[in-house]
């Protein structure tokens, strides 16, 4: 239908006008699984390879017994206890977690209807198989969590869920998205439902999405995608009266966005107002999960405040789901790559992030209409094309054809090429008799790239770092974005690539499914279907 739109409001005026006032819990308060002494020391310690699993454990007592129990330990030791002490008060005072319980989803059919339109057979078990994959990652949270939160990390959700696998115990935000999609896809709304219900409770308690389902994660948020999931779940079911009982919930996330994430900036003589990644400051220190990681890295730092500007610096990398990516590196010096100690993704204007948000502004404008209440639609409208406007005037590169992140300190554009640049064409955060004419310049862009030309998929950037959101990998939600970008654009030579990329992306996992029978999170762009590398943790499986 026609969408009048209304003038284009101020955008600090329009926030807080149509949209309660609602209490946002940013952070966590645990002196154990966020910061602290005691965090400090078992993590530096080593006591574990991977800093994740002992912030993932389960507390045998308190937390202000276990806290007194390490004061005495402290005293005993001089204040620095050794390695077998530490060793020991972590095997006294916590255990494996039993916070989740394995679950089958109910609507789980091994065989749903969207197999039978594969006729290749081969192809046809290959995705039989992974629909398979669906009822051995399903997770619902233990009586125990709910007796007994404080003694877990977990933060409690309702309704059983899908989750990534391998060190990924949890529920993650991004991740969500394109489980839902698949959940849907494999007729099983019930379940995309009760995952898309866990997320609008965390906004419901907390204020907001967490990057995951730990406290440890609080402060910092993923890519807002709920409102696409909710479009998805509407789409496949037309349940207006739980879109009805859920408007308000997805109206808090995306004010949580503007009040804590804008930035206002000058380009051209014209001020426009966009997002960034910016974890909350309130949260000190290293990334709990990845703490001695990010302690020694900040070694490297002169001063103490470096250092924690450091910190809020890799959380909100983290934030963005690319942890971590030289897209986020901006290198002092003659560094021509950079490290982690050059990462800035608050100066960072995302491509991605704000495609993604003009979107979830423009179908929260859609929900609202569904629901016959036209004036609150046009007000999400309206800044739904604010939001539109500003990444072409900001983003837009007429002369390369592409959309480039923009970096607001030092007023340029940040000429490298990752996938994220088609997301205006996946989210739609174009006008759409527009797309074709943005799609013929992207593709030209593309194709003297020479990212299309890769038989394992298309590599996350072309800069080789070292770490895993950079080249050699490619990763599964990037070809999503960038094989759907293509294909919805309107163009027939994008539609064409869109459907050659997504062949090869079908044979390398394919090959990769048939020498290991698993699906990784992350995949080789130079070798058809082995999985890749870099980063802070080996390779996962599980990923569906």
């Amino acid at each position: 239908m026609l969408k009048i739109r209304l003038p284009l409001y101020p955008v600090l005026g329009l926030l807080g006008a149509y949209v309660q006032a609602f209490p946002v819990i940013p952070v966590c308060n645990s002196s154990i699984y966020c910061a602290g002494d005691l965090l400090h020391k078992v993590q530096l310690a080593r006591i574990f390879p991977d800093s994740k699993t002992f912030v993932d454990l389960k507390l045998v007592r308190s937390e202000n017994e276990t806290m007194s129990d390490f004061v005495e330990l402290i005293k005993k030791s001089g204040g620095t206890p050794t390695h077998n002490q530490l060793s020991s008060f972590v095997d006294e005072h916590f255990e494996d977690g039993n916070e989740l319980e394995a679950w089958k989803p109910p609507d789980f059919d091994p065989d749903p209807p969207v197999l039978n339109e594969i006729a290749d057979l081969k192809l046809k078990e290959f995705a039989k198989n992974v629909v398979g994959i669906w009822a051995k990652l399903g997770r619902k949270v233990s009586t125990d969590v709910v007796e007994k939160p404080d003694r877990y990390s977990f933060l409690y959700v309702p309704n059983g869920f899908i989750v990534p696998g391998g060190r990924f115990k949890e529920l993650y935000y991004w991740d969500s998205f394109w489980m839902v999609r698949g959940l849907l896809i494999s007729n099983m709304t019930q379940t995309a439902k009760g995952m898309i219900e866990n997320l609008l409770y965390l906004v419901n308690k907390w204020g907001y999405v967490p990057n995951g389902s730990r406290i440890y994660y609080l402060g910092r948020s993923q890519p807002p995608l709920l409102a696409a999931m909710v479009s998805d779940y509407f789409e496949a079911t037309g349940d207006i009266a739980w879109l009805e009982r859920n408007i308000v919930t997805l109206e808090k996330e995306l004010q949580y966005w503007l009040e804590t994430k804008k930035v206002a900036i000058q380009v051209n003589d014209k001020r426009y107002v966009m997002l960034r990644y910016i974890a909350n400051r309130e949260m000190k220190g290293p990334r709990p999960e990845s703490y001695y990681e990010d302690y020694t890295t900040s070694r490297f730092l002169p001063n103490d405040e470096t250092r924690e500007n450091f910190f809020t610096e890799i959380k909100s990398a983290a934030e963005s789901g690319w942890d971590f990516s030289t897209r986020w590196f901006v290198p002092s010096g003659n560094e021509s790559v950079g490290n982690l100690t050059d990462v800035h993704a608050t100066r960072i204007l995302p491509v991605d992030l704000n495609a993604i948000f003009a979107r979830a502004l423009e179908l929260v404008g859609d929900f609202r209409n569904h629901l016959k209440d036209r004036r609150q639609a046009q007000k999400w409208w309206s800044l739904a094309k604010y939001w539109r406007n500003a990444i072409d005037s900001v983003m837009w590169d007429p002369e390369d054809g592409v959309w480039y992140d923009y970096d607001a300190l030092a007023k340029s554009p940040r000429k490298q090429f990752y996938p994220s640049c088609v997301t205006p064409l996946w989210a739609g955060a174009v006008e759409e008799y527009d797309a074709p004419r943005y799609a013929a310049k992207l593709v030209r862009y593309l194709l003297s790239s020479g990212v299309l030309n890769y038989p394992g998929g298309i590599p996350t950037s072309i800069i080789h770092s070292g770490e895993q959101w950079d080249y050699p990998n490619a990763w599964p939600p990037l070809q999503s974005i960038l094989i759907g970008g293509l294909e919805m654009s309107g163009l027939d030579e994008a539609r064409q690539l869109a459907r050659d990329q997504a062949e090869l992306w079908i044979r390398a996992n394919y090959i990769g499914y048939k020498i290991w029978n698993k699906m990784f999170e992350k995949y080789s762009a130079v070798q058809p279907g082995h999985h890749g590398g870099g980063g802070e943790y080996v390779v996962q499986d599980g990923f569906g």
